[in-house]
């Protein structure tokens, strides 16, 4: 098994694609100061594991970002 590890801030003003990703914490809280007028959640730490690369292939292709729930 591998892991994918990302931050992520959601929101709730819009569709899911609007939340923020980011490789670090740090990044996450710098997007959000960047983007005041919309309310985001406390960036939260997400560890994925994958199988292989399809697996995450699967996984990030998918609509909703993903065909079964991870995290």
């Amino acid at each position: 098994m591998a892991n994918l590890t990302f931050w992520i801030a959601e929101q709730n003003a819009d569709s899911v694609c609007y939340n923020i990703i980011a490789k670090t914490k740090k990044d996450c809280l710098a997007q959000v100061a960047e983007r005041p007028d919309v309310k985001y959640q406390a960036p939260v730490k997400v560890v994925f594991q994958y199988s292989d690369a399809f697996d995450l292939f699967y996984w990030a292709t998918s609509e909703g970002g993903g065909r079964h729930s991870h995290y």
